[in-house]
């Protein structure tokens, strides 16, 4: 969809955080929760706080000026009202701000800071330990400002001293870097989605007219703020509708109904895998939906949520609104699911939103109902990915080259046909990509990780389907048996010589963050080929998901 299709709206983040203080000053903008001392801020202290921020960066010379761009920032935080001053007061003084992950590790991080030249870093007061060593492994980072609280040597109150609480001297464009999520590409290496304030601006706004909130709502985030999903389709959707979001630090069932229960939350978005931790939490699920009150609008992403959980969900929380919609970090949002077709089209990722298409091989549209790539065209979609040229590689072999089509549109990697009635109907993903809980784990930095124990010889990384999480990682591994004799004790083996599958997998979760490691090990004599010799993946994995409504 374009700009001009779409009609007015505000095409930068500080003007979407303007518009809604102006129409709600009063009105709580973000909820948070520090040592267990509620923080709110109202609208127009966000919109105040913002500007502070924004001019500090003028006085620092981090911002846009007339001769150049503005520098590059990051921030490395759980959810936490700070984070939202940093994330719009960044965007007013036009410097584009980098969102690490915090789950990543300390190499991780570095990649990503390193990835787009970060040189300043705001980070939460929890992970401030950490800075002095991202300091030294950072060669452009050359500031760490602590947001959050906190009795560190510069926080963001020091920071922001005796800036002025006014429209920064700052001339930002629709078309201006604003922003970058991290979303690894097929090697597992980051990969960094710019994205400009008219791509951003332009998908909440659309969000905030599609999902079916109400004006009343009350927001809780439970999903990160350095995810894609957590910032702009649900944070800055809360903005753009004058909503208040109550900020989840972390998730827990517990904690989310203490959200619905202490904050009075209405509305939430939540992965497949989180809908089943609370289904699973009687006293938690309970506690969602008291009487006629509690939660009363759900938003599914992350994962497509399987039939069974939906009618979970429904049987639970009976008139309980449940949208699903898709999307990704290079474009979205790109469909929804109506609640009212909840019923009718359990397996729909919903109604295109945006332009969109399902293309042959050699990116024509195909006829409706024909299953083909799903691609998208329009305003919504990214920049480019940043570590090189704009529209480039990355380096990681999964340039924006590779997703052009011609003609403007951008695939998606997913498979999928449209039916008679408009409904997109995911099939397969045409990556080998694993989403659990709503993350993506990448297949070859899990195998680069068993590559690094002399027993494995082959392997090969895939999703397998799981109740919980959707699909957790996998492998099959073709074991070198003598290098495991020299590298492991007998009690490392089982009774055939071969190497322990729990061993192995302990060993991957040194190697890589926890979550994703194999949550099973199949020892195999040989991996299928194709004839040119690669791992054919895809025959590996059919076979666990035989009889499945979905193949992701």
């Amino acid at each position: 969809m374009t700009a001009r299709e779409f009609g007015d709206f505000p095409q930068t983040f500080g003007a979407l955080l303007r518009e809604s203080a102006m129409r709600h000053p009063g009105r709580a903008a973000v909820v948070g929760y520090r040592g267990g001392e509620r923080l709110a801020l109202s609208y127009a202290t966000l919109d105040r706080a913002a500007d502070r921020l924004a001019n500090a960066l003028v006085s620092e010379g981090y911002a846009k000026t007339p001769d150049r761009p503005g520098r590059w920032l990051a921030i490395l935080s759980p959810n936490d009202a700070d984070y939202a001053a940093v994330h719009f007061g960044a965007a007013r003084a036009g410097c584009p701000l980098a969102h690490v992950s915090v789950r990543a590790n300390e190499a991780g991080r570095a990649e990503m800071l390193a990835r787009v030249g970060a040189e300043l870093l705001f980070v939460h007061a929890g992970l401030a330990d950490e800075a002095c060593a991202l300091l030294a492994a950072s060669p452009t980072l050359k500031r760490v400002v602590v947001i959050g609280g906190g009795k560190r040597t510069e926080l963001l109150d020091a920071f922001v001293a005796g800036a002025p609480e006014a429209d920064p001297p700052v001339a930002v464009l629709p078309d201006d870097p604003a922003s970058v999520t991290f979303s690894s590409g097929s090697t597992g290496a980051p990969k960094g989605v710019l994205v400009s304030h008219r791509n951003r601006t332009l998908a909440s706004c659309l969000g905030a007219q599609a999902f079916e909130l109400a004006d009343d709502d009350v927001m809780a985030c439970t999903t990160p703020l350095f995810h894609v999903a957590g910032l702009f389709m649900w944070l800055q959707i809360g903005i753009r509708r004058g909503l208040t979001v109550v900020l989840l630090e972390k998730w827990a069932p517990d904690l989310f109904a203490d959200a619905i229960e202490r904050d009075g939350a209405t509305a939430a978005f939540l992965v497949p895998s989180q809908v089943t931790a609370l289904l699973d939490d009687p006293a938690a699920a309970a506690r969602v939906r008291q009487g006629g009150g509690g939660l009363r609008h759900l938003n599914i992403s992350g994962a497509p949520m399987p039939s069974g959980l939906l009618d979970r969900a429904l049987g639970a929380w009976p008139g309980l609104d449940i949208v699903e919609h898709y999307g990704q970090s290079e474009s979205c949002p790109l469909a929804y699911r109506p609640a009212a077709f909840a019923r009718a089209k359990p397996m729909s990722a919903g109604r295109p939103c945006v332009e969109m298409a399902v293309l042959d091989g050699t990116g024509r549209p195909l006829p409706q109902g024909e299953a083909g790539e799903v691609a998208s065209r329009g305003e919504h979609t990214l920049l480019g990915y940043i570590g090189n040229d704009i529209g480039g590689d990355t380096g990681d072999g999964a340039g924006l080259a590779d997703l052009r089509a011609g003609d403007g549109w951008l695939r998606t990697g997913d498979i999928g046909r449209i039916d008679e009635d408009g409904f997109l109907h995911l099939i397969d993903r045409s990556k080998d990509v694993i989403v659990s809980g709503g993350e993506n784990i990448f297949p070859a930095e899990v195998e680069r990780a068993l590559y690094r124990h002399p027993a494995v010889s082959e392997c090969a990384v895939f999703g397998v389907p799981d109740d919980k999480w959707g699909e957790v990682p996998a492998a099959h591994v073709v074991a070198n048996g003598a290098a495991w004799d020299g590298a492991a004790p007998d009690d490392a083996r089982d009774t055939t010589g071969l190497p322990d599958e729990a061993a192995l997998i302990d060993f991957v979760a040194t190697q890589i963050p926890r979550y994703k490691r194999p949550r099973f090990v199949k020892f195999v004599e040989t991996l299928p080929r194709t004839a040119i010799g690669k791992i054919q993946k895809n025959v590996i994995r059919s076979e666990y998901w035989k009889g499945r409504e979905r193949a992701i």
